[in-house]
């Protein structure tokens, strides 16, 4: 990867970053696949699930990408002082 341009897939799927899951986020996701075991039919639930998954994955991808680009910004600032 070129030092001037990077890509964030590339950064997220790189070895060098980790994913950090708060302890209130896996309760709310436990909590959610509790409620969908105890009401709702297997086939459904499982579909329900999958959508959870890809909704929080999208919503970490997201986060990341904006601290990413407020760190990035934030050095910039500090290198003009």
């Amino acid at each position: 990867m070129d030092s001037n341009e990077f890509s964030f897939d590339a950064l997220l799927s790189s070895s060098d970053f980790s994913s950090v899951e708060s302890a209130r986020t896996s309760y709310a996701y436990n909590e959610l696949e509790t409620v969908l075991k105890e009401n709702v039919k297997d086939d459904v639930s499982s579909e329900i699930k999958k959508l959870a998954e890809g909704y929080a994955c999208s919503a970490y991808n997201d986060a990341f990408k904006q601290g990413f680009c407020f760190a990035v910004k934030s050095i910039k600032f500090l290198l003009k002082i």
